[in-house]
């Protein structure tokens, strides 16, 4: 009589631990969460000409090619970036010939072309585990010597998995690029463009750079009607107070059509509008606001520093600003707060100090966000350059 015995296959457990080490030695930036939060903050049903667009049309299909969307700050280029990359992802989990892998710049965070590479290659090693056996080699390397790759390295082993036989199309994308220094964004563009796969890149205009991509296709990132309608619809059902104002007669319609006027072709700029109107209280408020809400992007912010200076908590507001625009990394929430509840004089911390999140939301009106999968809470700015001025006429210029 024989008997079996089954004996657990710890080496299956081993090899688990040794592909999450090896992605988390790769990069500690988790794309995946930065693009949850960022195709969250679209509005149901905005972003869908993109589809309709020859240029992306042909890109999707698969031609091997350079797409370059270039749109002032506040046109939405962020959204419709994650929008594309949603539609690419789904393509991805149907068919696993297809690759995709993305990349998204912030001003708040350390962005140089090694890290945007691993982050390039941990999602592809996570998405497809067989490409493991690409990297397991450099890994061993460093591993052992405790040192990191380099650039070169990274790109070199991302070209190898692109030029095997796993993938029928490669998609990369890249939103940001302006917001990285100079010498970087030549750095990035440089080791993006020798890839052997479609790449999309979303920034404002950077005409210096569009020598080292000749054969790229340009595309402007402009205001859509019908999508800042929509967003415009979708923010008011979140607002209770003014939804309930909109009710009455044909204010509706009014509000869309002054916000659609006096927004400039910005989708953050038209959001902070909103925010402003959310504060009044009957008609004839509404109807003020109206008349003097504020035409372009630094009337609108300087409007809505006077709404900040103007409200409950002035000072726990500039402070989150300060510390949110000189952060030297992005501040998850609960690092903001407990930063926030540090006294200056002496300085100490004091939980009594601690408040809620959505009571700093609110004192800022609408010039920081929370995303709610990477945790981390943002200013909403344009871009660095416009905080230049506003923090030097509102006396927030010293570092905290």
């Amino acid at each position: 009589m024989c008997c079996v015995v089954i004996v657990p296959h710890r080496h299956l457990d081993l090899d688990a631990q040794l592909f999450e080490k090896i992605v988390e030695w790769l990069s500690d930036i988790n794309y995946h969460a930065i693009q949850a939060d960022n195709y969250g903050k679209r509005a149901e049903g905005t972003g869908e000409w993109a589809f309709d667009d020859p240029k992306i049309v042909d890109w999707l299909g698969g031609v091997l090619g350079i797409l370059w969307g270039v749109g002032m700050p506040g046109a939405g280029k962020t959204v419709l970036a994650s929008i594309i990359i949603d539609h690419l992802l789904q393509k991805a989990k149907a068919n696993k010939r297809i690759c995709v892998a993305f990349a998204f710049s912030r001003y708040t965070d350390q962005f140089t072309g090694d890290k945007v590479l691993g982050g390039l290659l941990r999602q592809v090693v996570q998405d497809h585990p067989s490409t493991l056996a690409f990297v397991k080699p450099m890994y061993d390397y460093h591993h052992q010597r405790k040192t990191r790759p380099s650039q070169k390295e990274l790109l070199d082993v991302i070209r190898a998995i692109f030029n095997s036989d796993l993938f029928d199309d490669k998609f990369c994308a890249l939103d940001g690029l302006d917001e990285a220094f100079e010498a970087t964004q030549v750095d990035v563009l440089d080791a993006l463009a020798d890839l052997p796969a479609n790449l999309l890149l979303m920034s404002r205009p950077l005409p210096l750079l569009k020598d080292r991509v000749p054969d790229a296709m340009f595309i402007d990132i402009i205001l859509h009607e019908a999508d800042i309608i929509q967003m415009i619809e979708d923010k008011i059902g979140r607002m209770p107070r003014l939804r309930n104002l909109l009710e009455k007669g044909d204010w509706k319609e009014k509000v869309v059509k002054v916000v659609l006027e006096r927004s400039s072709g910005m989708f953050l700029v038209a959001s902070l509008q909103l925010e402003m109107l959310g504060s009044c209280i009957n008609i004839k408020s509404l109807d003020t606001a109206l008349q003097v809400l504020p035409v372009g992007v630094n009337a609108m912010y300087e409007a809505t520093m006077e709404r900040i200076i103007g409200g409950p908590a002035p000072e726990l507001a500039l402070r989150a600003l300060t510390l949110l625009a000189y952060a030297r990394e992005s501040l998850k929430m609960d690092d903001l707060l407990h930063a926030l509840a540090m006294e200056t004089e002496p300085f100490k911390y004091d939980s009594d100090l601690l408040v809620d999140p959505d009571t700093v939301l609110s004192a800022c009106c609408g010039l920081i966000t929370f995303e709610p999968e990477t945790k981390l809470v943002r200013l909403t700015t344009l871009h660095r350059t416009f905080w230049s001025p506003t923090f030097q006429k509102w006396g927030l210029m010293q570092r905290p």
